[in-house]
């Protein structure tokens, strides 16, 4: 599965229809997986692309991590996200976003979620606790979506107000470390537990973030992320986050041996794992850097 950020055009235009079955081809499912019951009330995603463009807005991305089964593929998790016509510009460093979220096996409600795409790294935010609309599927018909929709983009002036506030912030070193150690823990959580129940380490636990991890977080590499404001670090770590690539310390077994030693974390190319850690690092950064 390719990295999630690129699942959109290179231009940011909208998706066309085709584009959109190829990467999340669940949103096109007519109907809902056969081993749900009939009370079950399935809301087609291509509806929904028909009510957004009446809003204005068209599909930026469209993504879908292909699953084991036909069952996942047809019917599974998946995500699009949408932008109004006259927000995508080549000039604006951020566009204002609603993410669509859902599926049609019965193992998600449908969610609409506000969000900002950042063009110079092709990281989409989503907003964390507070700007999510959530529609089961027992409930699910166009005028209940339309309710989600107007609740959602009612949200979309907090974030970009957000946004502003951090980018008028410039955070000390200890706030900007308390801030990555909490981010790096959306993925590796494991790291308190297993560090208290092993005496033989437990020295490392203040310096374990740091080496590597912490530093690689927070390297600029473009021109771009050099500013030291609140939302440019935000955006670097969110995207280290969520790309992977940086160097895990932590417990390790060799043969029966264990020890501390260092990994390379992967790309999340989960969609459910992907919006959870986006909406996690928002609250962080509020509680952190907004503090």
């Amino acid at each position: 599965m390719p990295d999630l950020c690129y699942s959109r055009n290179a231009s940011n235009d909208f998706l066309t229809s085709d584009q959109i079955r190829a990467r999340a081809p669940a949103v096109y499912a007519h109907d809902y997986a056969e081993d749900l019951s009939n009370k079950y009330g399935n809301f087609n995603s291509a509806n929904a692309i028909e009510v957004m463009n009446d809003y204005g807005y068209g599909v930026t991305q469209a993504a879908q991590v292909k699953g084991r089964t036909e069952k996942t593929n047809i019917y599974g998790q998946h995500l699009m996200a949408f932008a109004k016509r006259h927000e995508i510009n080549a000039f604006s460093e951020q566009q204002p976003e609603i993410i669509f979220y859902n599926s049609h096996d019965g193992k998600s409600s449908m969610k609409l979620f506000a969000g900002i795409y950042r063009f110079v790294c092709s990281n989409g935010i989503i907003a964390g606790e507070g700007f999510d609309q959530r529609m089961v599927h027992y409930k699910s018909n166009l005028d209940s979506f339309e309710d989600l929709l107007t609740h959602t983009t009612a949200k979309l002036e907090g974030v970009t107000d957000f946004t502003r506030k951090l980018q008028r912030i410039i955070p000390d070193q200890k706030t900007i470390n308390r801030f990555v150690i909490q981010a790096l823990s959306t993925r590796y959580d494991y790291f308190a537990s297993h560090y208290a129940t092993m005496p033989p380490i437990e020295s490392l636990v203040t310096n374990m973030f740091d080496s590597r991890a912490v530093k690689q977080a927070l390297q600029v590499t473009r021109a771009e992320d050099m500013a030291d404001d609140a939302w440019t670090i935000f955006n670097r770590v969110q995207e280290t986050v969520l790309r992977g690539g940086f160097d895990v310390l932590g417990p390790r077994k060799r043969h029966t041996k264990r020890y501390i030693g260092y990994k390379q974390a992967k790309a999340i190319n989960s969609v459910k794992e992907n919006v959870t850690i986006n909406r996690k690092l928002w609250d962080i950064a509020e509680e952190t850097l907004a503090a």
